[in-house]
């Protein structure tokens, strides 16, 4: 097993603080291609395929299922032209921390929390051998997230707070006074 942990990097499929449909927490870092995280991912799978299932294993990826996918081969959108994607997945509610390495509280986690915002992660790169007919490979964990900064949505959606910021009144009028 090897753990790493990637720096501000642009996160989709975001579900930290819930899980998504697999009952999972999970997120999906998008990292540059031939980036030095790239490389160390790559080479992170490289030891962790050799150390499992020997030498050749490295050499010989096609017979393993990898977790490291292609953006400009698998996905359509900008935001993964130029990137490498994958999955990390936790069963156990993963630990959120702001940039002051403080827990994130609720405000943190609603303003930083959504696909699209930067993130450092903390992953476990790990082997896992065949099941039910499929292929032996290398996953990946998802231990802990650091908030950094938030980036364009990529769900297409905009905070409440920004979509009514035309509208906004002061003072604590009663909501019955406009009916």
């Amino acid at each position: 097993m090897a753990k790493i942990i990637l720096q501000n990097v642009r996160c989709s499929y975001v579900y930290v603080n819930t899980t998504n449909k697999n009952d999972k927490y999970s997120i999906q870092p998008l990292v540059k291609k031939n980036s030095p995280d790239h490389k160390k991912l790559l080479k992170a799978v490289d030891a962790v395929l050799t150390e499992k299932f020997g030498s050749d294993a490295a050499k010989k990826k096609g017979k393993f299922k990898l977790p490291i996918r292609d953006g400009d081969e698998e996905r359509d959108g900008e935001e993964y032209e130029g990137m490498v994607f994958f999955n990390a997945n936790s069963a156990k509610k993963v630990g959120i921390v702001n940039r002051s390495n403080e827990p994130a509280d609720e405000a943190d986690i609603e303003d930083y929390c959504y696909s699209g915002a930067y993130f450092h992660v903390s992953i476990n790169i790990y082997p896992f051998d065949a099941k039910d007919g499929g292929k032996a490979g290398v996953a990946v964990g998802l231990n802990n997230v650091m908030l950094r900064k938030q980036g364009e949505r990529l769900d297409g959606s905009v905070a409440a707070t920004s979509e009514f910021a035309d509208f906004a009144e002061s003072g604590d009028d009663d909501l019955e006074d406009d009916f």
